[in-house]
């Protein structure tokens, strides 16, 4: 089986029924070989990457296959240390080393275990029976998440967490030699661990998948020692209501046009009906000090300076667009295309059409994608076009140097002429005034919790060698959020490196700008509707997390995302409408 796409997320067992534990003897080191844990089929190629297994590590296994009968089945094929030496790995399978290559049937498990403790850290499993492109419902991932951790943890552990809100989900496929392929996917819910009554956002507690037939098809926790932790307490926080009055005013107010607003946010938007409206959105994000309301940088916990997390205010372009259109129908069209746009046709030339086989449910997208690279892979080009009229959205041309980053040798000034140059080429007919945003990225100082010595090896500190512009049409001389521009030039070469382009249109048909409410009536409409609270986010770095976690207010965004109609003054919510499946 050859795997085009990483597996994101891998799959496992769902119905884990609680049950009494064959225990090693403590102390025992416990050799991967013939038990009730493992059927006893193992070649002599595969006993040489056995470790023996650490009597903790043997518990924990014991426990899972006693609650889970198919483990049973599988061969462990390696068991290993970790470089860290503090976390232990175990690859199972019901096939031999031998016949690993060609076989698209069967069922393989990923663990991963605190090599002391015997904690379980990590479980996937990958099973052919359960291949499926279909994602699982909110409710049955809800159900079968819950199931799982309240049997694996116990009732009073289970207590720890809160209930799981689900954010993402994963998939990936085989293409098999046959021609044939195997899709999976999973839907992910995480549960986030409660302090003093208080979530804690980010990956802090349980995550785990589930699939289209409600499987448990990953499961990651690294339990923390809480009594080595100093939690903020929520006793000096400010109200809910003398938060707002510092973090809302009407400076935090914007007036904008959506020329498509959904009327809910899905996973197939090209399926949603839209329409044109003028909003006023709320703009002051991010994370608030409980007892200042000032902004909070989550990394180190220090306070923002005043305005330093506000954008600059945004500047006019005028352009002269001579509406000429990117039409790529075909790889060669792309390839042509790339030679054209991209000042590089030395690279241009040495890209061939890569060997990327789609996912199953790409098929339904509406954009056709074009990718190539160099035979050495230091060389990527991909393009995103509109399968129905070929209109190309997106370009990219990327070379990967083993060269450190290097200070500027092109002007920004320079920069943005390259791209403003670009637009008056490519933008649509109705870009004849756009407006962006001055942003300057600033690399932040690594906090002081962070453990240099840690990081993986070859790591720097980000240094963008790109500048990147961003442009948005307007009408009336409000900005259109979705009518958007791209483009990134490269800092040593003055070439432009991507672009992303909207659709072209002769003339836009939006609502008109007057009679419109005013910014006061607009704020005081979000703030009968929205409301921050409190919230606990624990910073982490890599694989480092920061000591202790940060007590802020953040706007509760639970119920969906919302905005003022401009022209009624009625608070609009956009429902995230993730369950379609």
């Amino acid at each position: 089986m050859k795997h085009s796409l990483p597996l994101a997320a891998l799959l496992l067992a769902s119905s884990l029924v609680p049950a009494a534990p064959v225990l090693a003897a403590e102390g025992e080191a416990v050799q991967a070989q013939p038990t009730e844990s493992a059927t006893a089929n193992t070649s002599d190629a595969a006993s040489e990457n056995l470790a023996p297994i650490p009597p903790a590590v043997q518990k924990t296994m014991d426990r899972l296959f006693t609650l889970q009968p198919e483990l049973k089945k599988l061969h462990i094929i390696t068991s290993t240390n970790r470089e860290d030496n503090q976390h232990f790995r175990v690859y199972l399978s019901d096939k031999k080393e031998e016949e690993l290559k060609n076989s698209k049937e069967g069922m393989s498990a990923h663990l991963e275990f605190d090599k002391k403790t015997g904690e379980l850290l990590l479980l996937n499993v990958q099973a052919a029976a359960w291949s499926s492109d279909k994602l699982p419902s909110l409710q049955l991932t809800y159900e079968s998440a819950e199931k799982f951790l309240t049997q694996w943890l116990g009732t009073e552990d289970r207590k720890q967490f809160g209930k799981p809100v689900s954010r993402s989900s994963s998939g990936s496929t085989a293409h098999n030699d046959d021609g044939t392929q195997t899709s999976w996917r999973e839907r992910h819910a995480q549960f986030p661990l409660i302090l003093n009554g208080i979530p804690v956002e980010g990956d802090v507690g349980p995550r785990i998948g589930v699939d289209a037939f409600g499987h448990i098809t990953s499961y990651t926790y690294e339990p923390i020692d809480l009594n080595k932790v100093t939690v903020p307490k929520p006793d000096a926080a400010l109200s809910v209501e003398e938060i707002k009055q510092k973090i809302a005013t009407t400076d935090s107010v914007g007036l904008s046009y959506m020329e498509a607003q959904p009327e809910k946010y899905t996973r197939s938007p090209e399926k949603t009906k839209t329409k044109p409206v003028l909003r006023y959105d709320f703009q002051n994000f991010g994370y608030f000090q409980p007892q200042t309301g000032k902004s909070v940088d989550t990394m180190s916990g220090k306070e923002l300076a005043d305005g330093q997390n506000k954008p600059a205010p945004n500047k006019k372009v005028v352009l002269y667009s001579k509406g000429e259109q990117l039409i790529v129908r075909s790889e060669e069209d792309a390839k042509q295309l790339l030679a054209k746009v991209f000042d590089n046709k030395d690279a241009v030339a040495k890209l061939r059409v890569d060997e990327r086989q789609g996912a199953a449910w790409e098929k339904e997208s509406p954009q056709q994608m074009y990718e190539f690279s160099a035979e050495d892979h230091r060389i990527y080009a991909s393009i995103a076009a509109d399968k129905k009229t070929g209109q190309v959205q997106y370009a990219s041309l990327q070379m990967n140097t083993d060269q450190k980053a290097q200070p500027a040798k092109v002007a920004k000034d320079r920069a943005f002429a390259t791209a403003r140059n670009f637009l008056e080429k490519y933008a649509s007919p109705s870009a004849t005034l756009l407006e962006w945003t001055d942003f300057t990225y600033k690399e932040s100082e690594l906090p002081a919790w962070v453990d240099k010595s840690k990081l993986p090896e070859g790591f720097t500190e980000h240094q963008p060698r790109e500048y990147n512009f961003f442009f948005y049409e307007t009408y009336e001389g409000i900005p259109i959020m979705d009518r958007t521009y791209q483009v990134s030039v490269d800092n040593q070469t003055g070439n432009i490196t991507s672009f992303s382009l909207a659709t072209p249109k002769d003339k836009l048909d939006l609502p008109d700008s007057k009679n419109i409410i005013t910014k006061d009536q607009a704020l005081e409409a979000f703030l009968k509707n929205k409301s921050p609270k409190l919230q606990y986010v624990w910073p982490q770095y890599f694989d480092q997390r920061a000591p202790a976690p940060i007590l802020v207010y953040a706007w509760d965004y639970s119920e969906g995302f919302g905005y003022v109609d401009a022209l009624t003054g009625e608070y609009i919510i956009v429902p995230n409408d993730w369950d379609e499946e």
